[in-house]
């Protein structure tokens, strides 16, 4: 399938996204300084992530059977490293944790398999079944204290709507809809009002409902009105999506290439980020130290995406398993 300039972009955009999200939640913790602004890059990063995972799974041609062992094994193969790398230069785990409860971000990698499974039912159900289903089950599954952090069961639950959108989606032609100035215009300034009055309203959304991992027990409030919050959350996220896709360019740009490149992005940045706090290699202003981290973070992660596709050349995909093709493209 011919790359296109736009879904590199919006993955480019989206993997920055995702690393400033993460300095962030660990700067927030570290500095002592809020964390609000999390919130909103919680309303529409993974949820575009999984909408444009699903949107191409549906067009791929691949077998799914290998599809999914491949993943399975680029999942093994490093949550391996990470956790040898944890223990052994960082010293901040242990080998009692089982390989079900994945290590920092990679449990995106689990509820991506999780998703590629389900794709087996979803080929047999209509979209106008499914789709509502799923948003069904991301409510619900809230009311379950058994789902949690193991096999990113409750993550997993909870953001399936955006993933099965996509799926249904993969006959419709995204560049052609963004054409339509009309419906820009209208989505762009919905989104634009709604993240205002997010901002002004910081804790309309509990930050651990819009992470998706915890259930309701685990959550400051009634779990009826946690329910309906997730149901609202839904379609500002929505909207909020919508209205990203919208701006960003169809043209390449500084970001195209870096959304090439995002599977090794989003797989070593944890190491980096992790590595700067357990080493206390933080700079003592909030601020300054939390752009250095950013900075860093981007600049160590992206040679590592152009210097582990080169290396895999010559040991054989040793490195993650010979992912699948679509993966390397599809996803961070």
């Amino acid at each position: 399938m011919k790359r296109i300039a736009y879904f590199d972009n919006v993955k480019g955009i989206l993997i920055l996204f995702i690393i400033v999200a993460h300095v962030i939640s660990l700067c927030a913790t570290y500095y002592g300084y809020s964390n609000k602004i999390l919130k909103i890059n919680c309303l529409f990063m993974l949820q575009c992530f999984f909408f444009i995972s699903g949107y191409f799974a549906g067009k791929s041609k691949s077998s799914k059977k290998n599809k999914i062992i491949k993943q399975i094994k680029t999942y093994i193969i490093w949550d391996t490293l990470i956790t040898l790398y944890y223990y052994f230069s960082l010293h901040i785990i242990s080998f009692d944790k089982s390989i079900i409860l994945p290590r920092y971000t990679l449990w995106f990698l689990i509820t991506l398999i999780t998703y590629q499974l389900m794709e087996y039912v979803m080929d047999k159900v209509p979209g106008k079944v499914m789709i509502p289903l799923s948003v069904i089950v991301g409510v619900l599954s809230g009311f379950i204290p058994s789902l949690g952090l193991e096999l990113s069961l409750a993550r997993s639950c909870t953001f399936f709507p955006f993933y099965a959108i996509g799926y249904y989606s993969k006959d419709l032609d995204i560049i052609k809809l963004k054409s339509n100035k009309r419906w820009k215009y209208i989505m762009i300034i919905s989104a634009s009002v709604l993240l205002y009055f997010l901002l002004n309203n910081n804790s309309f959304f509990s930050l651990k409902l819009l992470k998706g991992a915890y259930s309701y027990n685990d959550i400051t409030g009634n779990n009826i009105m946690l329910a309906y919050k997730r149901l609202l959350s839904y379609g500002v996220a929505g909207i909020i999506s919508v209205g990203f896709l919208y701006l960003v360019p169809n043209k390449e740009s500084i970001f195209t290439r870096l959304g090439r490149n995002t599977l090794y992005i989003y797989l070593t940045q944890g190491l980096v980020l992790k590595t700067f706090i357990s080493k206390g290699l933080m700079l003592e202003d909030p601020i300054i130290g939390s752009i250095q981290l950013f900075l860093i973070t981007v600049a160590i992660t992206v040679s590592f995406a152009i210097i582990i596709p080169k290396c895999k050349k010559h040991i054989g995909g040793v490195i993650d398993g010979r992912e699948s093709k679509s993966f390397a493209q599809n996803v961070a």
